[in-house]
Formats: structure tokens, C-alpha cells, sequence
């Protein structure tokens, strides 16, 4: 059998997506809620169902098994979830259908974020320095500066680029180096 669509993925779990309250319209991590900017939204308020399933197909989401294929997990639609690479990377390898979807409800996009800045603080030794942190992040010149000298970096989710949080903070780092 062939590896679904990620439309015909969508498509499966539609009803379940709208009980969790997903907007169709905009496709996001099915853990994480994570949306990407407006690149994938449908801007159509009118848009009929093939149009939104359609729309589903090229939003950068991975296929993630459920359960997993080395515990048999198959390649069909109930089996798999959306997800953006870095949910796919973390979710649980399981038996257990009902496991998968508790860890799923638990999921967070702004938690994540918070820990990755948490995780950059840490790297650069900066957890008491983050009054001075946080005046650096509101001094629009220096970030302005910051993100010209921040390389973009293209992400492995087929998503586009991005300025990575570590690129910001080595910058942060080095700035309140230069103050000390």
C-alpha cells in the first residue's frame, strides 16, 4: 500500500479536527497548533471542501505514525497524524493508540517556545542576566541590527527559512560582552 496523502490524511480526521477546534482554513501541527504565518492559509471564506483538502496537501506538515510501524503500525489515514517536523521528532513511538493522543493533547506551541528560550538562556549563560536581556529585546535599533546579521536558515520542514532563536541570542550574548 502506498504512503496517503497528507489531503487524504486531512480528510479522515476532519471530524475530529473540528470537535478540537482546528480551523480548517489554516493548516497547523496537529500537536503543537503550530500555524505557519499566512503562506498556507486559504483566504477564501468561501472555499468549498476539496479546495480546504486540496490546500492541506501543500501545508509543511510530516505524516506521523500513530502507532508506530515497528510495532505494526500500518500506512493508512486512521493511522497517521499531520505534524510539523519538530512534534514528529518528539512524539512518542508507541503500542497504544489512546498513549499517541494523550501526549498530543498535551502539546503546546508557545510552551515550546518558552523552553527553546529557556534552553538559549541557558546555553549562553544568561538566566541572570535577563533584566538586561529583556532591554536588549526592546531596544528596536540593536534587534533591528541583530536580525541584518542573522544568517536565515532553511528549515527541514519544507516550511521556508527562518532566524534561528540561537542566532539571535549568540548576538545577545556577545552584545552584553562588549558592555561588561
Amino acid at each position: 500500500m502506498t504512503m496517503p496523502t497528507k489531503a487524504q490524511i486531512f480528510e479522515h480526521w476532519m471530524d475530529w479536527l473540528d470537535r478540537s477546534g482546528f480551523d480548517w482554513g489554516e493548516p497547523c501541527c496537529w500537536a503543537c497548533k503550530r500555524h505557519f504565518d499566512t503562506k498556507h492559509d486559504l483566504k477564501k471564506a468561501s472555499a468549498n471542501r476539496l479546495e480546504i483538502i486540496k490546500n492541506w496537501e501543500k501545508a509543511p506538515l510530516q505524516r506521523c505514525h500513530i502507532i508506530a510501524r515497528q510495532f505494526g503500525g500500518e500506512d493508512i489515514p486512521e493511522n497517521l497524524f499531520l505534524m510539523c517536523k519538530s512534534c514528529h521528532d518528539r512524539a512518542p513511538k508507541t503500542k497504544s493508540r489512546e498513549a499517541f493522543l494523550n501526549w498530543v493533547e498535551r502539546q503546546d506551541y508557545t510552551t515550546l517556545i518558552q523552553e527553546d528560550i529557556l534552553r538559549e538562556l541557558r546555553s549562553f549563560e544568561l538566566l541572570d542576566r535577563i533584566d538586561d536581556v529583556n532591554e536588549i529585546l526592546t531596544d528596536k535599533a540593536l534587534m533591528k541590527r541583530f536580525f541584518s546579521n542573522s544568517g536565515v536558515h532553511m528549515n527541514q520542514t519544507k516550511g521556508g527559512s527562518e532566524i534561528t532563536l540561537s542566532s539571535i541570542f549568540v548576538q545577545i550574548a556577545e552584545e552584553l560582552n562588549r558592555r561588561s
